[in-house]
C-alpha cells in the first residue's frame, strides 16, 4: 500500500468526482464505501466514517468503520513519542512498531496525510538507524520495508537506507559464507576439512574489502549502523579461525585420547587360565602388545603435527611427550610386577586393566565422568570370598578417591599390603581401608587413596553373597565425596 502527498481541493472539485466516479452499477453499499475512500484521501480520514456508517452490511461496515480507528490508533502512536526522550529507545520503537502495525493494516486505496507520512517516516528512519547499530539487521530490514511501503521515502529514510544496502551486502555474504562453513565442518576427511575452513576464511577476508568499498561509496562507513557491523563481521572470521584452531588441537587430544584408551584395554576374548582367567603370561603379553600400539600412536600422532606445525602448540607436545614418558615407565613397572610370578599370584585375581587412574580429570571437575577408566573384575563361581588385587597412578598432591563399585550389595574390604590371597588380613590385623561413612549404595570408597594406600597397588577382597556371581569395576574419582552428594 503505498501512501502519497495529497494536495488541497475545493468543494465543487469533489462534488464533480462524486457525480462522474461513482458507477451507476455500483450497489449503496460500494458507493457508500467509495465516498468514504474520496473523503478520507481529499479532506481528512475521521470524516470518512459518516460515509461508511451508511453501509448496510453489518461485516463492511464495521470492516471501514474500523479503519477509521486504525488510523486513530497509529496517530495516537506518533503523537505519544512527542513526550517520549530520544533515551528511551524501548519506548519509541515500540510506537514506531506500533503506527506501522495499525497503517499497515489499511486498505490499499486509503491515503496517509502528508504530515503524518513525514512524521512516521522519520521516526521509523530513527529506529532503523538504532536496530542497524544494535546488529538486529532482521529487524532494522522489516522496520525499513514496511516504512517505506507506509510512508513513502522521505530523506531520512533514504540516508537509512544507504545504511540498509551495505548491511545487506554484510548479511548476504555471512549467509553464503555460514553456509559454505557448515559444509566445511561436515566434511569426514581432516585434512580435507581444515583446507576447507581456511577457504571460508580467506572469503571472509575478501568480503571484507568489497564491505569496505560499498560502505565508502554509499558514504556511510563511519555511521555506527554499519561500522558495528562491518565489526560484526570481522568477529565472525576470528571466530571461524578460533573454531579452525579448536579443530586442530581437538585432533591432536583425539590421538592422544587414543593412546589413553589404547593403556586401558582389556584382552579380548578369555584367558586360558582356571575359568577362563588370563594367565599372567597373557597379560605380560598383553601389556607388551599395548606399548607396541601406544609407539604406533604417537608416530601417527607425531605425523600429524608436522602437517600443522603453526597450529600446535608446544604446551600439546610437551604434554604428549611427558605423557609417552610416563607410559612408558607405568608400562614397565607392570611388566616388571608380573615378573614375579609366585609372588604375583599369591595375591589373589587381577583386575584388568591392571593400572587405573593414569588418565584422571583433574580436581575439582564437575563433568559426569570425572572418574579414570576403570579397571573390570567378575567372578561366576564364587565359593568363598575372592581376592583381587591392581595398580593404581595417583599424582602426588592429588586427594583422589579409589572406589570399588559392584552390582549386588555383597560386602567388600581394601588393603594397601598383599593379602596372600586373604591369609594375612587377620592374622596381621590389615586395616580395612574403606570410608564406611561415605559408603553409598554399592559402592566402596578410599578416600584420598595416594595417601591411604602407601603405595602403587591395592587389594580388596569381595566377601561371599547370596549368588555365585558378582561383577564390577575399580575407578579413581577426583572427588568421590562431592560426585556422591
Amino acid at each position: 500500500m503505498k501512501k502519497i502527498v495529497k494536495l488541497g481541493f475545493i468543494f465543487a472539485a469533489l462534488s464533480a468526482l462524486f457525480t462522474g466516479c461513482l458507477s451507476t452499477d455500483a450497489s449503496p453499499d460500494d458507493q457508500a464505501i467509495e465516498r468514504g475512500i474520496s473523503i478520507w484521501n481529499n479532506r481528512d480520514p475521521e470524516a470518512a466514517e459518516a460515509y461508511w456508517k451508511e453501509i448496510a452490511d453489518q461485516n463492511k461496515q464495521k470492516q471501514w468503520i474500523g479503519y477509521v480507528s486504525k488510523y486513530k490508533n497509529g496517530v495516537a502512536a506518533l503523537d505519544s513519542t512527542d513526550e517520549i526522550k530520544e533515551t528511551q529507545e524501548a519506548k519509541l520503537l515500540a510506537a514506531a512498531n506500533k503506527a506501522l502495525d495499525n497503517f499497515t493494516a489499511l486498505d490499499e486505496r486509503l491515503e496517509l496525510p502528508a504530515d503524518v507520512c513525514e512524521k512516521g517516516a522519520n521516526l521509523s528512519a530513527g529506529r532503523v538507524d538504532k536496530l542497524l547499530a544494535a546488529e538486529k539487521v532482521s529487524a532494522a530490514r522489516k522496520m525499513y520495508n514496511s516504512a517505506v511501503k507506509v510512508y513513502g521515502s522521505n530523506d531520512a529514510l533514504a540516508d537509512v537506507g544507504k545504511e540498509m544496502d551495505v548491511v545487506n551486502v554484510i548479511s548476504d555474504k555471512q549467509s553464503a559464507l555460514t553456509a559454505k562453513l557448515n559444509k566445511a565442518l561436515a566434511l569426514e576427511d581432516f585434512d580435507a576439512k581444515i583446507a576447507a575452513v581456511d577457504g571460508v576464511i580467506a572469503g571472509y577476508k575478501a568480503a571484507e574489502v568489497e564491505i569496505n568499498a560499498a560502505a565508502e561509496k554509499n558514504e556511510v562507513a563511519k555511521r555506527p549502523g554499519v561500522a558495528n557491523n562491518i565489526r560484526g563481521f570481522k568477529k565472525a572470521r576470528q571466530d571461524v579461525a578460533v573454531q579452525r584452531e579448536g579443530l586442530i588441537r581437538e585432533q591432536a587430544y583425539m590421538y592422544k585420547d587414543a593412546i589413553g584408551e589404547e593403556f586401558a584395554r582389556q584382552p579380548e576374548g578369555t584367558g586360558s587360565g582356571k575359568n577362563g582367567e588370563f594367565t599372567l603370561e597373557e597379560i605380560l603379553a598383553h601389556y607388551k602388545n599395548v606399548e607396541t600400539n601406544i609407539n604406533t600412536k604417537y608416530d601417527e600422532l607425531l605425523a600429524f603435527s608436522a602437517k600443522y606445525p603453526k597450529d600446535i602448540g608446544q604446551d600439546i607436545i610437551d604434554d604428549i611427550n611427558a605423557q609417552k614418558k610416563d607410559l612408558q615407565a607405568k608400562i614397565q613397572q607392570i611388566n616388571k610386577e608380573i615378573a614375579y610370578k609366585k609372588e604375583v599370584e599369591s595375591r589373589g585375581k587381577t583386575v584388568l586393566p591392571l593400572m587405573i587412574g593414569l588418565f584422571n580429570p583433574a580436581p575439582g571437575s564437575t563433568k559426569e565422568s570425572q572418574k579414570s577408566r576403570p579397571a573390570k573384575f567378575s567372578s561366576s563361581k564364587q565359593k568363598g570370598e575372592d581376592y583381587w588385587w591392581g595398580m593404581v597412578s595417583i599424582k602426588p598432591g592429588e586427594m583422589n578417591d579409589l572406589v570399588i563399585t559392584l552390582k549386588d550389595n555383597r560386602n567388600v574390604r581394601v588393603f594397601n599390603q598383599n593379602t596372600h590371597s586373604g591369609k594375612d588380613i587377620e592374622k596381621k590385623g590389615l586395616k580395612d581401608l574403606v570410608s564406611k561413612a561415605n559408603k553409598v549404595g554399592n559402592s566402596w570408597p578410599v578416600l584420598n587413596a595416594a595417601k591411604a594406600l602407601g603405595s602403587d597397588k591395592y587389594f580388596f577382597e569381595i566377601q561371599k553373597g547370596k549368588t555365585d556371581s558378582y561383577s564390577g569395576e575399580v575407578v579413581v574419582y577426583s572427588s568421590f565425596i562431592t560426585r556422591s552428594r
